[in-house]
């Protein structure tokens, strides 16, 4: 058979620094991902308490304004004390505060269904075809082939996260036409910012940990869904029967959830809105958060993590012999 010598042929495409290479492995698996019918679904449904949070920040903005067009709204609810209808205002930490944490509730819901849906085929489908020393080929190094394959992850969750909390919080700004609302609530965006990357680091590195002990994706699901699900029970079951101050530790979502509660400030916020209505501290919200300190959570969440790393670490570090 003929080998044809075609010489030196000129590269005419645009030239990268190594250090972006992994975005060429994060955004071809997000394309991949996005011609999946079930990632597409997810998305989809994710958008509704998106486009309800950004409805409410609207909707509180005009009650700040007191817009004549908020005004036939507010005539259903009046019961409302005095104070919410000349200085609304004064509820708007509280406000914002309730409104973006029940939102990340709702959310994480759908950021774990994301990640059992995109995140188990991540490795498990290379070590199944043998792709990996084609990624190995390439000026790659094993950081960047785990950083593209997270950055897949962080994608998929920042867009039902970090999209709409943006998006949001800027027509809340809008919206109140009170430059001291930045002032008021910039700390809140912070928070939200920061639970996301929580959420997406804790739960990226996780899955790929996961992703890599087994060639079978179906595996790699049920595994994470022992993590998602069966952790949670276990968690109730423990609080039912022991009850002890540790037993959420024992979920992972339930670690999740407590650092939530105090990044945002659910405590203060809710005690504040308690000494505005004149009404008991806590509101009845006592059964609803944590009593346990949150650097537990946050402990078991860096260890998780930590380990997670490690088994990348060690399970795929054989495969750079095949360089």
């Amino acid at each position: 058979m003929p080998i044809f010598d075609q010489g030196y042929q000129h590269w005419h495409g645009r030239l990268r620094s190594h250090r972006w290479a992994w975005l060429a492995i994060a955004g071809q698996g997000i394309r991949t991902q996005l011609r999946h019918r079930w990632t597409k679904m997810i998305l989809s449904m994710a958008i509704a308490p998106a486009l309800s949070l950004a409805a409410f920040t609207i909707i509180w903005g005009l009650c700040e304004q007191k817009a004549a067009l908020i005004q036939p709204l507010l005539t259903l609810f009046r019961d409302l004390p005095e104070v919410f209808r000349t200085n609304p205002s004064e509820f708007r930490v509280p406000v914002w505060t309730f409104l973006l944490f029940f939102f990340f509730q709702i959310q994480r819901f759908f950021s774990m269904l994301l990640v059992l849906v995109v995140g188990p085929a991540l490795i498990s489908q290379d070590l199944r075809f043998n792709a990996v020393p084609l990624y190995y080929s390439r000026p790659l190094t094993r950081a960047d082939y785990f950083l593209g394959k997270l950055g897949v992850i962080a994608g998929f969750l920042g867009a039902v996260t970090v999209l709409p909390l943006t998006l949001a919080y800027l027509l809340g700004v809008i919206f109140s036409a009170d430059v001291t609302v930045i002032r008021d609530t910039f700390r809140l965006y912070m928070a939200g910012l920061v639970y996301s990357a929580i959420i997406i680091v804790s739960s990226g590195t996780l899955v790929l940990a996961l992703s890599s002990l087994s060639r079978n994706s179906r595996y790699v699901g049920a595994m994470w869904v022992a993590v998602w699900i069966i952790s949670n029970s276990l968690a109730e079951v423990f609080t039912h029967t022991l009850k002890a101050d540790w037993s959420p530790v024992v979920s992972y979502t339930q670690n999740l959830r407590r650092l939530a509660e105090y990044l945002f400030d659910l405590p203060g916020a809710a005690d504040r809105l308690a000494t505005l209505l004149h009404r008991p501290p806590m509101l009845g919200l006592n059964q609803l958060v944590h009593t346990y300190p949150w650097y537990w959570s946050a402990l078991a969440l860096a260890g998780l993590c930590g380990a997670s790393l490690w088994v990348l670490t060690t399970r795929v570090q054989s495969l750079d012999r095949l360089k």
